[in-house]
């Protein structure tokens, strides 16, 4: 007897899977009658609001796989499905437990309030860009540590080219390259903190699983990744003066950033994104610190240079540092997972149904027809695909591989726990700072007054008692 119709509707912003999406739905509904899978991708612009419209208020109507990580908040509203529950369960698609197709570091690292709200399909990360042709004809190979970086820079300055290209506006301070380099620089210095704000035993957030024996490595760039850090114990460990910011391991890192800045273009401060890969594609820039997801725009964008304006490039990863007073363990990564897909709540039949399409997504085989699809359309990948057994072409591989295995920050700060004040405080100190306006000691005073300051803010923005031990529950 055949099954009564019924709808998938996946509306999604991550057109370069497009293609990919649609033969997935294709391919799902010739093997599942009665189905069918409803594919919508949307413009950026107007999405998150969409979603908060139609999320609570539109019932069946509304989508049922999306990406997540344009909602924040909704699952804790109880409008998402926990889909840690399924986890475990086989997957039909490949006959081991769903958990272990996905990357299960990447799930355990963003649960949300204990559960899983959304499931990763990508991951993006940065590193340096380089154009090899210049490095070919200056007789330079990628630099090995952060100290080769220099000196390859020194010497890329004296045959007369610009080292790097470095956006320095405000934007760049919060969310581009000079927050990246302070995230992966103070994330590094502060790796010994962890243990200091780890939830405990008795903590309304300890998992044994995660926290428990937990012993510090700094050879190893994922020993920390799933270890739970306390908020309150955190913002106490600053109230007390426990993590200070105006002491010798943040002046070493600022002393490092403000060298790196020496072989930054002219004026960076006044440069946007878009700034600094110009100086990089029209070959002023002997290289760029970006995102994997530049890969395939770089890639088209050369394409449609004249012959002689185009060059060849590569990747390396972010360089060691190895000059230190401390034992700084190697930079880690500051990136996360692109393509993210939750599953709004709805009815147990439509949830089992829903989930069933996504563990498809998530195999293997579903991913691999994302991946040749966006290559066959010429669409760029945002990063490398977190589905183990998924083949990308060899080149996109290699240019890749620069991008995997760093592992994750824990600790890092700007201001405190992203709180909007304090990092805009921290912006215009920092500015100054770079710029040579006021003196590292002074830079240091303010960020550990600012930082103090914003103590009180937090707690009250997040209704904190303060007591690891209770869960506060903002109203």
């Amino acid at each position: 007897m055949p099954q009564p119709n019924t709808q998938i509707f996946l509306a999604t912003v991550s057109g370069n899977y497009r293609e990919g999406f649609q033969r997935l739905a294709r391919e799902y509904q010739r093997t599942h009658p009665g189905v069918t899978v409803k594919v919508q991708v949307m413009p950026l612009n107007g999405y998150e609001t969409w979603l908060r419209t139609q999320i609570p208020g539109a019932g069946d109507k509304a989508p049922d796989l999306f990406n997540a990580n344009f909602a924040w908040g909704m699952y804790e509203k109880g409008l998402l499905v926990n889909l840690a529950p399924f986890l475990n369960q086989t997957n039909p698609y490949t006959g081991k437990p769903w958990i272990h197709p996905p990357n299960r570091q990447f799930i355990e690292k963003f649960k949300t309030a204990g559960g899983v709200s959304f499931i990763p399909v990508d991951f993006v990360e940065i590193a340096f860009y380089y154009n090899a042709s210049l490095f070919r004809r200056l007789g330079l190979s990628p630099p090995r540590t952060w100290e080769e970086m220099l000196a390859l820079a020194q010497s890329i300055r004296n045959a007369g080219y610009l080292p790097f290209a470095v956006p320095g506006n405000a934007d760049s301070y919060w969310s581009g390259t000079v927050g990246w380099i302070v995230r992966f620089f103070t994330d590094a210095y502060t790796r010994h903190w962890v243990p200091l704000a780890m939830s405990r035993p008795g903590d309304w957030d300890y998992d044994p699983t995660r926290n428990a024996g937990f012993r510090l490595n700094l050879n190893d760039p994922y020993n920390d990744s799933l270890v739970i850090i306390n908020g309150e114990r955190l913002l106490d460990a600053v109230r007390k003066g426990a993590i200070r910011f105006d002491g010798e391991r943040f002046a070493e890192a600022y002393t490092h950033i403000r060298e790196f800045s020496r072989f930054w273009q002219r004026g960076f401060h006044g440069a946007s994104s878009v700034t600094a890969y110009n100086l990089f594609l029209t070959g002023r820039a002997a290289i760029l610190l970006e995102g994997s997801w530049l890969i395939g725009d770089l890639t088209q964008d050369l394409a449609e240079l004249p012959a002689r304006a185009r060059f060849d490039w590569g990747v390396f990863a972010v360089p060691a540092l190895k000059a230190s007073r401390f034992r700084v363990p190697p930079f880690r990564g500051v990136g996360g997972p692109g393509l993210v897909l939750g599953v709004v709540k709805k009815n147990p039949q439509q949830t089992a149904r829903v989930v069933d399409f996504l563990m498809f997504l998530t195999s293997p085989q579903g991913a691999q027809i994302l991946v040749d699809e966006a290559v066959r359309h010429r669409r760029p990948l945002s990063g490398p695909m977190l589905i183990p057994g998924v083949k990308l072409p060899p080149d996109l591989q290699a240019r890749y591989r620069p991008f995997e295995g760093r592992g994750f920050e824990k600790l890092s700060f700007r201001g405190l726990m992203d709180e909007q004040q304090s990092v805009w405080e921290w912006t215009v100190w920092a500015q100054r700072y770079m710029e040579g306006r006021i003196s590292l000691q002074e830079f240091l005073r303010r960020y550990q007054r600012l930082m103090l300051e914003a103590v009180p803010r937090v707690i009250a923005m997040q209704k904190l008692d303060m007591n690891p031990r209770t869960k506060d529950t903002p109203s």
